[in-house]
């Protein structure tokens, strides 16, 4: 095999190495922003429901 060869298929080798580590990183990347998502309407839920909360203790110490 002549080193013409050789050398195009260690680049494809090569190629194909970042490209795998590429689509890996992507992956963890695209979780992460789910869960990130996730985690940000879970939180305003819960802002939402100490709101809830707060009035109605604010109405029931008034109306007593």
């Amino acid at each position: 095999m002549s080193p013409a060869p050789k050398a195009l298929a260690h680049g494809m080798l090569i190629f194909l190495e970042i490209t795998v580590v590429v689509f890996f990183v992507m992956s963890l990347a695209a979780i992460a922003v789910v869960s990130s998502l996730g985690a940000r309407k879970r939180n305003r839920a819960l802002e939402n429901a100490n709101a809830l909360y707060l009035i109605g203790s604010a109405r029931d110490y008034h109306v007593d």
